[in-house]
């Protein structure tokens, strides 16, 4: 054993206190994913940080020496390298932050289009230093430099250690949920988003029929169950806003932190209008939305096979003009092409209003001011008064991290607050100030709907949201005793003609339930493949929330994570299930 340990552990003694202090970024972010996951228990402080320690050390070590190898040799370089490892990580805690996912493949996409000025900030030039400078005095004055031929063999012992401990990690073996969350968080980024690189995606499939061999898993989740329900008013306008990263944490009526002033149009609206907090089940734009024009949980499988499902097409069947108003760049990761194909006939965003000379100077950050995109939709509105219609409206003053920098010279209303560390939050740029500007802005919105009479007895205006925030960022006592609903978001019903169903009483109505909601109140019949159902349907529903590499299931009776590798055959089943869309012949 001794010879064992000299000849394939030894060569690694020899730089330990250095990838040990290297390590530290590695393993803060782990600690911040176990917060994220509410997975702190004494397995995940224990037999987690040591794996994840292991983990990171040797994904540094093999990093090091392999650059060692191709002749970087000055600590100035070697401390560039780690700084853009160090990237990754970031990247990775900036996801874990606002989504409770980790940095992979799929979030590549989206970085082109973004914008990028929050980069110049202060803070985060800081953070970029201490990233840079951290690595270059370790290495300065621990680095004990070796021969290449000596980093030749550390290099392999490293990469042949991190390849076991990266596929046997004894915390996977573990069967409690808070395990399941440390395994998941033990690999690298680099080791994460390579593993996803090779893995095989799972076959999407569009159906008529069932499978017999999904009919069981569908029936234990009551999926494709025929409803009986019919709404007895229906709406021949229905105006959708998906709100810009909208939670109940931003509304006074569910987090009693936030000052009224800043949400006493939510607050308002809550109170005299029917509403539904929703479990959420989306993470970026893109996924959230097609989860909601889909009632499926699966997002890739809808905007990759052309919405199969799309409730929007069926509007448009029906003779509704479907329309797609945002503020940001309507080209942003084709999504003009791709929501298209969802059945819109018209889509407006930036780019559009650029090119018109009412709105130009509007648009600025992520795109047109919220204000000025709802006096486009006002007249968009009068325009087509006489027209079934259907508009789905995505704002930009929300967008994250920190909501709209510059309003271009619109004037708000000061919060004020009997706490003035409260009140100076709402006075710089960040996600607390930006919903209460976007309340302030709803509130006028509503009003000039009201004067143009564009919100009558035919008309439905649904406030919800394209995906939650989950991030508790700058929020001072906001955030203070966190609950679950928090993370959720409103779906609020406004209308003349007043909805006379009740609302399920089930607690586990989700973003998938919008699709089905809407056709009902549309007069229309919903899809038998929808995995929502209508939220006035009281059977019950089923929450599936698909994350990278799993999937989490949650209703009334069963509450469970099932990976993508699972070798359970009913697990593989339900996988099989989530990657089928069920699309009948009319």
């Amino acid at each position: 054993m001794k010879d064992f340990l000299k000849k394939y552990f030894y060569p690694l003694k020899q730089d330990f206190l250095l990838f040990t202090v290297l390590t530290l970024p590695g393993l803060f972010a782990f600690l911040l994913g176990l917060s994220q996951f509410d997975a702190f228990s004494g397995i995940t402080l224990t037999l987690g940080i040591i794996t994840k320690f292991i983990c990171e050390f040797l994904t540094i070590a093999v990093i090091f020496y392999f650059f060692h190898f191709l002749g970087v040799k000055r600590p100035w370089s070697f401390a560039l390298v780690m700084f853009f490892y160090y990237i990754t990580i970031c990247a990775d805690l900036a996801i874990l932050i606002y989504f409770k996912e980790r940095f992979v493949i799929k979030y590549l996409m989206t970085l082109g289009g973004a914008n990028y000025k929050f980069m110049t900030d202060i803070r985060l030039l800081t953070i970029f230093a201490v990233l840079y400078f951290l690595p270059y005095f370790a290495i300065k004055k621990l680095w004990i430099k070796t021969s290449f031929k000596q980093s030749t063999k550390k290099l392999a012992v490293a990469a042949v250690l991190l390849l076991i401990i990266s596929c046997f990690n004894p915390v996977k073996y573990i069967a409690t949920e808070k395990a399941f969350y440390s395994n998941l968080l033990t690999d690298t980024p680099l080791i994460n988003i390579l593993k996803e690189s090779v893995s095989s995606s799972p076959e999407q499939k569009i159906v008529n029929t069932l499978p017999a061999n999904l009919q069981e898993p569908a029936k234990e989740y009551n999926l494709f169950t025929p409803s009986n329900f019919k709404n007895k008013n229906t709406y021949k306008k229905i105006i959708l806003l998906t709100t810009e990263a909208l939670s109940n944490k931003f509304i006074s009526s569910f987090n009693p932190n936030i000052p009224l002033e800043a949400s006493s149009i939510y607050d308002g609206l809550l109170y005299y209008y029917p509403y539904a907090s929703l479990k959420p089940v989306t993470l970026s734009t893109l996924y959230g939305l097609s989860v909601i024009f889909s009632g499926h949980p699966n997002a890739e499988l809808s905007f990759k096979n052309g919405y199969p499902l799309s409730f929007v097409r069926r509007l448009k069947e029906n003779g509704f003009r479907t329309v797609f108003i945002r503020g940001a760049n309507e080209e942003y990761m084709n999504e003009h092409i791709t929501f298209k194909s969802a059945g819109f006939e018209e889509i407006y965003g930036a780019s559009a209003f650029e090119r018109n000379p009412k709105y130009a100077a509007s648009v600025a950050w992520w795109g047109l001011t919220d204000r000025k995109l709802f006096d486009f939709i006002v007249e968009y509105l009068k325009q087509h008064k006489d027209e079934k219609l259907f508009i789905n409206i995505l704002n930009v003053d929300t967008h994250v991290p920190t909501g709209r920098i510059d309003y271009l010279g619109q004037e708000y209303s000061e919060i004020s607050d009997i706490d003035t560390k409260i009140e100076a939050l709402y006075k710089k740029p960040n996600m607390l100030r930006a919903f209460a500007r976007h309340n302030e802005d709803l509130g006028q919105f509503l009003k000039n709907l009201q004067e143009e009479n564009l919100l009558d007895e035919d008309t439905l205006f649904i406030i919800t949201a394209d995906h939650p925030f989950y991030a508790n960022l700058e929020g001072g006592g906001i955030y203070a005793n966190a609950r679950p609903v928090f993370n959720e978001v409103p779906m609020i019903f406004i209308s003349k003609k007043p909805i006379e169903e009740t609302i399920s009483s089930d607690l586990f109505k989700s973003q998938q339930d919008i699709a089905p909601t809407i056709l009902g109140l549309a007069g229309l019949d919903i899809p038998r493949g929808m995995f929502g159902r209508s939220i006035f349907d009281n059977q019950p529903h089923t929450v599936f929330n698909i994350k990278d590499g799993y999937v989490k299931i949650n209703n009334a009776s069963v509450s469970k994570i099932v990976p993508f590798n699972s070798k359970d055959k009913k697990n593989k089943a339900l996988l099989e299930l989530l990657n089928t869309a069920l699309v009948e012949d009319k």
